[in-house]
């Protein structure tokens, strides 16, 4: 493909990112204000200790079961539809039939194994937190086959690239929590939370349901299998499937370990990071791993791979002038933020202090798994799932170890468990690249450190400027009100911003001027 059409794939690619991250942004705006109800209804309770461990067994079952139907769906269904659009329907059907109705058979099992799982996932927790646990499994066991629709839906639309309105319609999740907390908590307790969850993932799915039917999908209950098409899939399936399970465990190894070595409440506290770590990775990260897809599995299937290699070095970068900055200023004003968030009725100062550890040690992971992410994106446009799986049952190991490690070595013990999640994500970042350059050759590593090499310079002075605001604040605006710390940590944040932007624009750090064009693509690239 010539220059003009790589410049066009960047371009698109720009503008979905870019509508991606504004949707997704003020979905999790919401998504935030959710969190600081049930932070300040709940706090790191024992009550949220066993929401959080019964959560994380159907989050991981769908986590590995959709991650591995989009893996496989979106370039059989690229490349399908562009030969035979009716096959492409069929297979689609079959497809999603089959996932239906294996969740449905997992979520039968969640509620049936739901006080063994409890019981050997979580033998840390006292007999009352369990049995908390064990009720709310097997209340969002439903949710794995809501999340499987909801997944199945969003596959089909992404693979057309239609990407607004799954991404919008994510906030009936949120408002669905948010209502549950509020109006049943007094009655229900802990429960109000999941059910408000069930409820809201009804809702979505409900909402996506004509929407895919709008964009021309019909969905038949066909179970075929003979389709040489779906018989490949599933041979990829088996060795993605390795991938992501060895993969997704780490979360769920985190919260049993915590559960184990930390004190009560780090399981929930972890839960808070974790979900305050989500935000940038979905709205940036998700943003930009969904709109990078469709584009590699064509590039792939068109034998594009320079073009390809491309617009992954400018993916890479795109990603580092994002999360440098971010991790840098997250880090530096961690404290501030979870106090100003979530410090209210039953999250004190403990919970607080607790939860900005942690929440510090884990962003330290957004550029690594941000760029492992899209790395996976180009090995699943090039049908290779073998690396990946040797990668994921690597990060797995490693996980495990770290945390073994630095469990001891860092206060509080749940931080460690973090900075281990962190330091794992590294590891993991670097596998995948050097597979990936033996794979498709010259990742254009040049061109990519001399983005990153300015971008850390404009981030240095970022750093400096937000650190010096928030010392010099005080004598100012006066402390001890949460006002005052609003302020300061606005005028720092706000601070450090301009410092980065007018570094970059002095440095002429491109990746700047893309995101200036960025809000202008999203007025034109609404898919």
């Amino acid at each position: 493909m010539d220059a003009t059409g790589r410049m066009d794939a960047d371009r698109r690619i720009a503008a979905v990112s870019s509508l991606l991250i504004l949707v997704s942004g003020a979905g999790y705006l919401l998504a935030l204000l959710k969190e600081m109800v049930v932070a300040a209804y709940f706090g790191v309770s024992a009550a949220m200790d066993a929401y959080q461990a019964a959560l994380t067994v159907p989050t991981l079952i769908n986590n590995v079961l959709l991650s591995t139907f989009s893996a496989v769906f979106i370039p059989a269904f690229v490349r399908c539809r562009i030969a035979d659009p009716g096959r492409a329907r069929r297979i689609a059907a079959s497809t999603i039939n089959w996932l239906l109705a294996i969740l449905a058979l997992s979520s039968c099992v969640l509620y049936i194994c739901a006080p063994a799982l409890i019981h050997w996932g979580f033998r840390g927790f006292a007999p009352g937190t369990a049995a908390c646990a064990t009720r709310l499994l097997r209340l969002l066991s439903v949710t794995v086959i809501l999340s499987g629709g909801i997944g199945a839906l969003t596959g089909v639309l992404n693979a057309q690239q239609h990407f607004f309105w799954p991404a919008c319609s994510q906030m009936y999740v949120t408002i669905g929590s948010i209502l549950g907390v509020t109006l049943l908590s007094p009655y229900a307790g802990i429960d109000a939370l999941a059910g408000g969850l069930c409820v809201g993932l009804l809702a979505q799915c409900v909402f996506l349901i004509p929407i895919t039917s709008r964009y021309g999908y019909r969905h038949c209950w066909s179970f075929d299998l003979d389709d040489p098409m779906i018989r490949q899939m599933l041979r990829g399936a088996g060795i993605y499937f390795i991938a992501i399970v060895a993969g997704q465990v780490n979360g769920a190894v985190d919260m049993v370990m915590a559960s184990y070595f930390c004190a009560p409440g780090s399981v929930a506290a972890l839960g808070y990071a974790g979900k305050m770590v989500q935000v940038p990775i979905v709205i940036f990260t998700g943003a930009l791993a969904t709109a990078v897809y469709p584009f590699f599995s064509a590039q792939a299937a068109g034998g594009r791979s320079d073009e390809m290699t491309r617009s992954f070095a400018r993916s890479i970068r795109l990603s580092a002038a994002i999360f440098i900055p971010l991790t840098a200023l997250l880090v530096l004003l961690a404290r501030p933020l979870i106090e100003l968030l979530f410090q209210r009725g039953a999250f004190d100062l403990t919970a607080s202090n607790l939860t900005a550890a942690i929440f510090s040690a884990y962003v330290l992971q957004l550029i690594f798994y941000t760029v492992a992410i899209i790395a996976v994106r180009a090995f699943l446009a090039l049908q290779e799932m073998r690396p990946l799986a040797a990668v994921a049952l690597l990060g797995m190991g490693l996980n495990i170890v770290f945390n073994l490690l630095l469990v001891r070595l860092i206060a509080p013990p749940a931080a460690g468990i973090a900075l281990a999640t962190s330091v794992a994500q590294l590891v993991m970042m670097c596998a995948l690249l050097a597979a990936l350059r033996r794979r498709v050759g010259a990742l254009h590593a040049e061109y990519v450190w001399r983005g990153i090499r300015k971008i850390a310079a404009a981030t240095l002075a970022m750093a400096a400027v937000t650190f010096l605001i928030m010392r010099a604040a005080p004598d100012v605006v006066g402390s001890g009100t949460r006002a005052s710390l609003l302020l300061r940590t606005t005028f720092a944040a706000g601070g450090g911003i301009l410092a980065y932007i007018l570094c970059a624009a002095l440095m002429r750090i491109e990746e700047l001027r893309e995101a200036a064009g960025m809000l202008r693509a999203c007025v034109a690239g609404r898919r």
